[in-house]
């Protein structure tokens, strides 16, 4: 689940650059600290206006959390609210996650979308939180599902993956072994289908050559 940017800047998602500018200000003008410094509630919703003004207003943020708003929606989900996250609601997110794409066609996933809507649920702020915990029996799952996300991806894409997995499985770490064996599948996967056309080529240029001396 992610959160509504546009609700908490009281929008839709067809707001030009300017509406998100104009909302922003006046939204911080009300919820400025300085005019409320000890309702901690006021600080706090100013804290998610600056975190959702600086999403939609970086054109390539913005279309992240796009592709992050579309899975999350073409999954039935709802808008997340500003609970941080822990180990167990990570783990909920990415079995929703896999239970959704167990029902996709591989071949018509939208790998990009996929791996925005990922990165989301594996952001900086949950990373951090699994290292806190280090809760040693959900871990390992979380990096299994996360794995078994990753293999729809593109061998770039799977590397970047990898890079987050590796903040929490340190590649030098014996937990670091299953992502390695990702990477390699990846890979090799990868070539395969660098190859595949050429050798194609090459064998249908060899029975048409074998054919016409036949005859």
């Amino acid at each position: 689940m992610i959160k509504d940017y546009y609700k908490i800047l009281e929008l839709t998602p067809q707001a030009s650059v300017q509406d998100i500018r104009k909302s922003f200000r006046k939204l911080a003008m009300r919820y400025h600290p300085d005019k409320h410094p000890e309702d901690q509630v006021a600080s706090a919703q100013f804290r998610e206006i600056q975190e959702a003004y600086e999403i939609l207003n970086d054109p390539w943020r913005r279309e992240q959390y796009h592709q992050e708003r579309w899975y999350s929606q073409s999954m039935g989900r709802k808008m997340k609210d500003s609970a941080p996250p822990t180990s167990g609601t990570i783990l909920q997110e990415l079995l929703a996650l896999e239970k959704h794409l167990s029902r996709q066609d591989p071949f018509r996933t939208d790998q990009y979308g996929l791996f925005a809507y990922l990165e989301h649920i594996l952001s900086d702020e949950a990373l951090e939180i699994l290292k806190q915990e280090n809760n040693q029996e959900i871990l390992p799952e979380i990096r299994r599902l996360s794995l078994a996300c990753g293999n729809f991806f593109s061998y770039l894409l799977a590397l970047r993956l990898a890079d987050r997995l590796h903040q929490v499985f340190p590649a030098d770490q014996p937990g670091s072994g299953p992502i390695e064996d990702y990477l390699r599948a990846r890979k090799n996967d990868a070539l395969m289908e660098r190859w595949k056309m050429p050798v194609l080529l090459a064998i249908t240029i060899i029975i048409c050559i074998l054919i016409f001396l036949a005859a």
